[in-house]
């Protein structure tokens, strides 16, 4: 009885501290893909060879538009994607998308812990970097804006027919809604986008979030974590991947 008991203890305690971590480190191959396609270089051909895991997961594609997704399990609290948008003559890169949506089992009567986590990067036109803006705040949240439009169309062309991809991209929309009804309530956090800790928010489901967002020449970068369990071990603005975007 004793050695039931103290296996019983011992399983919990390893159970629960296999938990603690906050990274979703299971899921890199998603970012590992993401970070593998360059923009204005990486062909279609290139990211078809690359982008899915056929054993785990579907693929989905237009004209212009690839993504590969997965579910976990059978309620489907665990998806992901990346995608890919490509320009409609030279059929390179112009467009890349990583997310999931991870559900962490943090212990014994702890309730899973969802977590997401979103990277973009887009080329963008010059006549959205270079419009006449009433300053850079207001920019900020204009390009922010067009970022959303960007992926809402690239998703509507891919989503009609799979709902657990529909599912995942409803989540990015609402991750973006979130961050611009806070700038359009209040314009001067946008000063805060391109800093490594980023403009924190709240989601209206998983609560504690930061967005990071940075322009380079053409190419525009938006970081996204939602989720206070990522920022338990270390905060946004230490972590790697926020700091090298």
């Amino acid at each position: 009885m004793k050695t039931t008991v103290l296996c019983i203890t011992l399983t919990a305690a390893v159970l629960t501290l296999s938990g603690c971590s906050n990274s979703l480190d299971d899921y890199d191959a998603v970012f590992d893909r993401y970070y593998s396609t360059t923009l204005k270089q990486s062909t279609s051909a290139d990211v078809l060879a690359m982008v899915q895991e056929p054993e785990t997961e579907l693929l989905s594609q237009s004209e212009s538009v690839v993504a590969a997704w997965g579910i976990e399990d059978k309620k489907e609290r665990t998806h992901w994607f990346n995608m890919v948008a490509f320009d409609e003559e030279q059929m390179n890169a112009v467009r890349k998308y990583g997310f999931i949506l991870k559900e962490r089992h943090w212990g014994w009567n702890i309730s899973p812990a969802p977590m997401l986590r979103l990277d973009v990067a887009m080329v963008m036109d010059a006549e959205v970097l270079e419009a006449a803006y009433a300053g850079n705040n207001e920019k900020q949240v204009e390009i922010l804006k067009a970022a959303k439009e960007l992926f809402t169309r690239d998703a509507a062309e891919l989503t009609f027919d799979s709902r657990p991809l529909r599912n995942s991209t409803d989540m990015v929309k609402q991750a973006f809604k979130s961050v611009l009804v806070k700038l359009d309530r209040s314009p001067a956090y946008a000063v805060k986008l391109p800093l490594f800790e980023g403009m924190a928010f709240d989601h209206p489901t998983l609560g504690e979030s930061r967005i990071r967002m940075l322009i380079e020449g053409d190419i525009l970068k938006i970081k996204i974590k939602a989720g206070k369990h990522w920022f338990k071990k270390e905060p946004f603005e230490e972590q790697d991947d926020v700091i090298y975007m």
